[in-house]
């Protein structure tokens, strides 16, 4: 039996890898002649980054760096640090070798100790899990029309990413900063903080420009010591990244995120300087979407019909997310009384997650860890530390849970002296980026006609009586009568989805 079928190409994110592996860190560290003793480890942090990202045929390389730094006190009282950048080489084996994948690199620490094996020797020991994700585009077909061989579809109008381009690159921004006259010239950083700000965006012909600003704040210890002093500047960053195929009809979504920041003082300079050493990865995921009737339900008015069929999900145009989480939280002393607060702030560990509730409620999910650097009642320098989770219902009309990129930034940080030992400190949590709902969706990708097993009918027919109950489709009718759903529409007048009130339908047979 001769019949044709007409068919759509569309796309669908296929998950090449989504592997979690772990990385041991191991430093035994001994101080430079020019830092002073240790007489108490006040602080060890560890910040894990992904760059240096590689493709060859299934294997996909990046390198895994992790800044250790750590605060302590030496004999005199006073406070110092010291840091070192550890590197190591890693890779993940995909099943097949894509083009143009979209990866994800996702690092966090999972343990952490120091040490102190002498007043000059250091040991540190961490574990750092990385979660690699990495999707690439699946070609699917699906039918959307039928000629010939009595062949009725049903169709559902879909619409899908045609088209996807994803790139990250890393932006170096080197700035020397002055000092205002107020403040000391920087001796020791203790810690950096940084948040963007913003991040614009505007196509130019398979161009993508990117400008934006980054927030610098600056924890340190003045040069000659002295007590813990805050600094904070902006550093405007552009990049220009060439995405073959990118145009106007895309939807571009782009996401900057800090990824180092060295601060180094400038020597003999008036006034004082200090240069910022920035780097910032610059993520972009650009979707064309387009829209088609496919096919979902088939059935002939001949012969018995096979429908082979696609199961997919189809991901919807993103959700833009741009909300803020308040977060409060108590650090305690344990150890005597709080006179002076130096520092009071937050940062973010790692991305954001999505959680779904058996409710329909949508939360972004996230950690924060929260410092505090203060003076006792003996005016020695103490440290408070604590990591928070929090959860976030996202007001963002966000209904199922695909692919997300999500930002923690963290912005304004108050405390409060609540007893003599204990400090709450809150701090608001920037959620920007996008979620990607995913969809499951089934249709028709072959027709097969079986012309052994044909249709049986009454020839000396032409019409059937039918009585419709209020609510039934039109297309469920035709498929139990074996007629044509055209006919059945036009036949009756009949223009809606559904019958609305039980009627006397007339059927055409073919």
């Amino acid at each position: 039996m001769d019949f044709k079928l007409t068919r759509e190409n569309f796309t669908v994110q296929k998950t090449l890898s989504d592997t979690v592996t772990e990385q041991a860190l191991e430093l035994d560290y001994v101080l430079p002649d020019y830092c002073p003793e240790i007489f108490k480890v006040l602080s060890c942090r560890i910040y894990p980054s992904a760059a240096k990202r590689t493709q060859s045929g299934v294997r996909l390389g990046y390198e895994l760096t992790a800044l250790v730094r750590v605060v302590y006190v030496s004999e005199d009282g006073g406070i110092s640090a010291v840091e070192q950048t550890l590197t190591y080489d890693k890779s993940v084996e995909l099943s097949y070798a894509p083009k143009q994948p979209a990866v994800y690199i996702e690092p966090t620490v999972e343990t952490k100790s120091c040490r102190v094996v002498n007043k000059r020797r250091i040991d540190v020991r961490g574990v750092i899990a990385v979660r690699v994700r990495v999707m690439c585009d699946e070609p699917q077909q699906a039918v959307t029309a039928a000629l010939g061989g009595g062949i009725q579809l049903r169709k559902t109008l879909v619409t899908y990413p045609s088209k996807r381009l994803f790139i990250t690159k890393r932006v170096t921004v080197i700035d020397e900063v002055e000092i205002i006259r107020s403040k000391p010239p920087v001796g020791v950083v203790i810690k950096t903080d940084v948040a963007i700000n913003s991040a614009d965006k505007k196509v130019i012909s398979g161009k993508l420009l990117t400008k934006g600003e980054a927030g610098v704040t600056v924890i340190y210890v003045p040069e000659g010591g002295g007590d813990v002093e805050k600094i904070s500047f902006d550093l405007p960053f552009s990049q220009v990244s060439d995405i073959e195929g990118l145009d106007e009809r895309f939807d571009v979504y782009v996401d900057a995120r800090a990824a180092s920041c060295a601060i180094r003082p400038v020597p003999k300079s008036d006034p004082a300087k200090i240069e910022c050493e920035l780097g910032i990865d610059i993520s972009c995921l650009a979707l064309r979407f387009e829209s088609a009737r496919l096919a979902d339900d088939v059935f002939s008015t001949e012969c018995e019909a096979d429908a082979e069929r696609a199961d997919c999900l189809i991901e919807c145009v993103p959700v833009q997310v741009n909300e803020t989480h308040r977060l409060k939280a108590t650090l305690t002393y344990s150890e005597g009384e709080l006179r002076t607060v130096m520092y009071a702030g937050a940062e973010p560990l790692g991305a954001a997650s999505v959680i779904k509730k058996p409710d329909g409620s949508v939360y972004a999910g996230g950690k924060a860890a929260l410092t505090v650097f203060a003076k006792n009642e003996s005016a020695k320098p103490v440290c408070l530390e604590s990591e928070v989770s929090f959860e976030h219902m996202l007001e963002a009309a966000v209904c199922g849970c695909g692919s997300t990129d999500l930002e923690l930034n963290i912005g304004a940080v108050t405390y409060n002296l609540t007893s003599s030992n204990a400090i709450e400190l809150t701090a608001d949590v920037k959620i920007k980026g996008y979620v990607c709902e995913a969809r499951p969706c089934s249709f028709i990708s072959d027709v097969r006609l079986d012309e052994t097993k044909p249709v049986e009918r009454d020839r000396d027919c032409s019409l059937k009586l039918y009585y419709a109950e209020t609510g039934e489709q039109p297309w469920e009718i035709a498929k139990r009568c074996r007629a044509s759903l055209s006919a059945i529409l036009e036949e009756n007048e009949i223009g809606g989805e559904a019958v609305e009130s039980g009627c006397m339908l007339l059927i055409p047979i073919e």
